[in-house]
């Protein structure tokens, strides 16, 4: 089953951002894939380090570790960059818009926000 709109309505910045720095897989079209680390969580989207900048609106899949009940669980969302900033030498902060994830990965973002990632 997939979610085919964003997790939660409306722009990104209208989610509640917490901390959440785990490891992460990236891939988008022409690009190999890119091992890099998150750095904040929201039910709209997710931040991360990549070490080249991206095209704004560019499309994406991320795949990414949230605390769940017992243990750390891989999650999976699609979605289009919304904000590249440069942060220092081949340090880009990305931030993603989730357009589809699966029904577990939706569960799994949710409740890793509201009971284990502070802001």
């Amino acid at each position: 089953m997939s979610v085919n709109a964003p997790l939660v309505g409306g722009d990104m910045r209208k989610s509640a951002r917490k901390i959440l720095l785990s490891s992460a897989i990236f891939a988008s079209h022409g690009m190999a894939f890119q091992f890099m680390s998150t750095l904040d969580l929201s039910t709209g989207g997710i931040s991360l380090v990549l070490p080249m900048p991206l095209q704004i609106g560019q499309l994406c899949a991320t795949s990414f570790d949230v605390p769940a009940r017992r243990s750390w669980q891989r999650t999976l969302a699609c979605g289009r960059v919304r904000s590249c900033v440069e942060m220092g030498i081949n340090d880009y902060r990305i931030g993603i818009h989730f357009i589809q994830a699966d029904a577990i990965s939706v569960s799994l973002i949710r409740e890793a926000i509201e009971r284990y990632l502070r802001s």
